[in-house]
């Protein structure tokens, strides 16, 4: 029920900016007056004028593929991709539509949210794991089945319900390192999660998201190097950013850093492809849908794994490729977060690189399935290989392939 609430005070706050905003202004023109889905059931629908957004949610079991969409439009304007006012949809793919009003081209993104059934764990295998000593009656810690995606696995994930008071909190500054212990006992009120964040240079620096409290203390790589197929040159890449937002929801987002007071996040990633012509630089108009971003607290990676319950995987668009040392289809320890549709926060690792024995960790596909299969609707990739560390209530989960905790910058934590 709670979800629905949430929807509608959105709806009613839409309608009330449009109303009042300037009938001048693009932004708050209503193009698209309405959306039906005339082959299957969506329980919600809302148009976000101002991110030119078309919000459908679905219940699971219909052909996502081949859904059938009718759109009424202002007076004036006109279909041009799809042509058609009622037209065939592929939503388990980013899906958008072509209008034309007088000598303006206006794109709408759609943004797809299915819904599931809560998953319980140990329905695939897992087990609850219960040497941690006492937790919060809000979390759940489980190690995973001997074997997951038919690989020998050790894996651990927690399982912490957000509608019964569990906080999610980042850790770390812009520069500086610590190890996961040092994070946790540097905190006044013992974390009963630590796990380590986003990626890092030699020297400390954090290049991923760090957003704590509403304020952005670091962005995401806004720049980085890779051959265009003659030579090296400067890629823009939006990345992955895994956040609580303002309005109390957690989700995941492409995002660019324009300015220190601008964040955008876009629909789809800008779609870089190293030994190619780098796109232009994201801003406020590309990738086209851009809306300002505003998050409480936000962890920084990537790739996007899942999107509203879609399979992503945007590692080459994101250009965390083997250039980046990622190893994006290789096998590897990792380290994951993710969020569940009725609102249970993940925090996944695993082993990898035999530290157990015939243990090899696994590629960024395989997580994003793992993940899915557990219920998440959103979940991004985290630094991974050597940083690969979660804690519970300070004592450590898996064995790092390093052979100690490496020191990190930045880490998540539940409290």
């Amino acid at each position: 029920m709670k979800k629905y609430i949430e929807y509608t005070l959105l709806l009613c706050c839409l309608f009330s900016f449009v109303a009042c905003g300037n009938d001048k202004d693009p932004i708050s023109i209503n193009y698209v007056l309405m959306a039906r889905v005339t082959n299957i059931q969506a329980d919600e629908i809302y148009i976000d004028t101002p991110s030119r957004t078309i919000f459908m949610k679905f219940t699971k079991g219909g052909d996502f593929s081949n859904a059938s969409v009718r759109l009424t439009l202002a007076k004036g304007v006109e279909m041009i991709e799809p042509t058609e006012v009622e037209s065939i949809y592929d939503f388990t793919k980013p899906a958008s539509v072509t209008l034309k009003y007088k000598d303006e081209t206006i794109i709408y993104h759609f943004d797809i949210a299915i819904e599931y059934d809560a998953i319980d764990p140990t329905s695939l295998g897992w087990v609850k794991s219960t040497e941690w000593g006492n937790l919060p009656d809000y979390l759940t810690v489980y190690k995973s089945p001997a074997t997951l995606r038919n690989k020998n696995a050790v894996a651990y994930i927690a399982v912490a319900d957000m509608n019964q008071g569990a906080t999610f909190d980042v850790l770390g500054e812009k520069q500086g390192l610590k190890t996961p212990t040092q994070f946790y006992n540097a905190e006044p009120v013992k974390p009963a999660i630590v796990m380590n964040g986003g990626y890092f240079s030699s020297n400390g620096t954090t290049v991923s998201l760090l957003c704590k409290d509403g304020n952005i203390l670091a962005p995401n790589l806004q720049s980085m190097s890779r051959s265009n197929g003659t030579s090296n040159v400067a890629f823009y890449p939006t990345r992955a950013a895994f956040g609580e937002m303002e309005n109390g929801k957690f989700e995941v987002n492409w995002i660019y850093t324009v300015s220190a007071s601008q964040t955008y996040a876009y629909p789809v990633p800008s779609p870089n492809k190293a030994g190619t012509a780098p796109m232009q630089v994201p801003s406020a108009t590309y990738p086209s849908g851009a809306f300002l971003w505003k998050a409480k607290n936000a962890i920084g990676g990537g790739p996007v794994l899942l999107k509203n319950g879609l399979y992503k995987n945007t590692w080459e668009a994101e250009l965390i490729d083997a250039a980046s040392g990622i190893g994006p289809t290789n096998n590897n320890p990792r380290s994951a977060i993710g969020i569940t549709g009725d609102n249970q926060l993940i925090f996944f690792v695993c082993e990898g690189r035999n530290k157990t024995p015939d243990v090899p960790g696994f590629t960024l596909e395989e997580v994003a399935y793992i993940l899915k299969d557990l219920g998440c609707l959103d979940a991004i990739n985290l630094d991974g290989g050597g940083s690969t560390c979660m804690l519970v209530n300070g004592k450590a989960t898996i064995q790092p392939s390093d052979g100690a905790q490496r020191s990190v910058t930045t880490a998540v934590a539940i409290k």
